[in-house]
């Protein structure tokens, strides 16, 4: 072994040792599951430990690198692991974004985190929201499906951005 891969094998396990922590941390915030976020963080040191001879692992940018791995490979995990939502909330106004390292985050992300907190609304609110956020249903569309009048709408839709931007911001995500 040359005294380069000494270096570098001594390398990975000081960063491994300074940063496993953060990066479960970090990872596990978004995830919410221990087991996951240590298996994503593990898969982050075994990708880079495969690419420690085509990286500079004494970069001042290195801790930056790490987290993006982090979160790409968070991102394959969810992927994997749970089915795509059948609700396009793509278009969904979101706010502004809180970020590591100022990264935008996954819309896959930002899509799982909208749904689960469309949970806190009442049946009908989140049927109201949906149908005009999801299925680009008007106020009066909704009014006359639902044979409720356009200030019940309103009203329903106020109180459904009010409670979604409440549960949004305890994401940490969202500002």
């Amino acid at each position: 072994m040359s005294l380069e891969n000494i270096n570098s094998n001594n390398t990975v396990e000081t960063l491994f040792k300074q940063y496993f922590n953060p990066l479960y941390n970090f990872v596990n915030s978004k995830i919410r599951n221990s087991e996951d976020a240590k298996e994503v963080v593990q898969d982050v040191f075994v990708k880079l430990w495969n690419s420690k001879d085509k990286i500079d692992l004494n970069s001042p940018t290195i801790k930056s690198y790490l987290y993006t791995m982090a979160r790409n490979t968070m991102i394959d995990a969810i992927r994997k692991k749970k089915d795509q939502s059948d609700v396009d909330i793509d278009n969904l106004d979101t706010g502004h974004l809180i970020t590591d390292e100022s990264e935008k985050l996954d819309p896959y992300i930002i899509r799982t985190e909208i749904v689960e907190a469309l949970e806190v609304l009442k049946p009908k609110t989140r049927e109201i929201f949906k149908l005009n956020k999801l299925q680009g249903y008007t106020y009066d569309e909704i009014a006359g499906h639902l044979e409720i009048s356009v200030r019940t709408v309103e009203d329903n839709m106020s109180r459904a951005y009010g409670l979604l931007r409440k549960e949004l911001r305890k994401k940490e995500i969202f500002s």
